[in-house]
């Protein structure tokens, strides 16, 4: 562990101290990271759910593999993966689609669905096998419900503007770091059962910090005008925030709709967190991965993110913009 902190030695520390700071560490570099995509845009919004999308499937389905002995259904599960990302495409992916696939794509999906229905049928050559088959078959339904369906939720949001995308994915984040803090430095009583280093305080204490720091992060956000206005493919549409009510007054509706989305991520958005948790007990895994030192790979990070997308998505649609 002592190894991947860049800044100096700290083999001398305990145990705990030296992931503290690794996962502090990777925190911060992913946080510049994801403020300077922010940079690029909706394009670079686009291209990063793609890649979290694409990396957190990748490390789940080689956990089933390894657990099913499934190998040979690899090809068949990123098949599946790649039709479901069609069925579901972006609406900015869509605008530069061919017309006739954007009308033909529900049969064709279906037509492509079912012929992979038949080549998994033709994959099990023992009936002994058919319970391994099944679970793969499962599981990989559900990581492309839990992904690309979610993942193709929170994209829908940047029409409205990309501070909506920000906000949720920032928030969630807020909530895990504080989470961990309250629980390193004050935790004693075990939440959950599925994650045993989840303790009441922390939980208690970042629901707690991520309502107080929600508002204060979206007036933050408020600042940036060109985050609030509306997008329009890859583009983000010239507008003058302050004649929006959502975003002008002495207290901004948008305001209070952060207050109301952080409630949720305070104390819904672990659930996610919890439910990949148990999964990689049964599967007797620490992690999805290791991409990132002290954290694991890109699914033990995002995983409360998924959740995230289309509670963000479902607030805005019904309590927002509503139509």
């Amino acid at each position: 562990m002592s190894s991947k902190f860049i800044l100096g030695n700290i083999s001398h520390l305990p145990t705990r101290w030296q992931s503290w700071l690794v996962r502090g560490q990777s925190g911060i570099i992913l946080m510049a990271s994801f403020y300077l995509i922010v940079g690029l845009g909706p394009l670079g919004l686009l291209l990063l759910t793609y890649l979290v999308q694409l990396t957190a499937f990748h490390e789940a389905t080689e956990v089933a593999i390894h657990i099913t002995k499934t190998n040979d259904l690899r090809i068949w599960s990123w098949q599946l993966l790649l039709l479901a990302n069609i069925f579901w495409m972006d609406p900015i992916l869509a605008k530069y689609s061919p017309a006739t696939l954007e009308r033909l794509k529900e049969p064709i999906c279906l037509m492509t669905y079912l012929s992979l229905l038949v080549w998994f049928l033709f994959s099990i050559k023992d009936v002994s096998n058919c319970l391994t088959k099944y679970c793969h078959f499962a599981m990989t339904h559900i990581l492309i419900l839990f992904t690309t369906f979610q993942a193709s939720l929170i994209l829908a949001t940047l029409q409205y503007g990309m501070v909506w995308y920000i906000f949720g994915m920032s928030i969630i984040t807020i909530n895990d770091i504080a989470a961990y803090m309250c629980g390193f430095f004050c935790g004693s009583r075990s939440l959950i059962v599925l994650s045993p280093k989840k303790t009441v305080e922390g939980f208690l204490g970042g629901g707690l910090l991520t309502l107080v720091l929600g508002p204060c992060y979206g007036y933050f956000l408020m600042q940036f005008p060109w985050l609030l206005c509306p997008t329009s493919g890859l583009t983000v549409i010239d507008c003058d925030p302050e004649t929006n009510p959502l975003f002008s007054g002495s207290l901004p509706p948008f305001i209070l709709h952060c207050a109301a989305i952080s409630l949720f991520a305070s104390f819904f958005g672990p659930t996610a967190g919890f439910l990949c948790s148990g999964f990689k007990r049964a599967c007797n895994r620490k992690n999805f991965g290791s991409l990132i030192p002290g954290h694991g790979g890109v699914l033990d990070r995002c995983d409360c993110m998924f959740l995230m997308a289309s509670a963000s998505y479902i607030y805005l649609k019904h309590f927002v913009y509503i139509t």
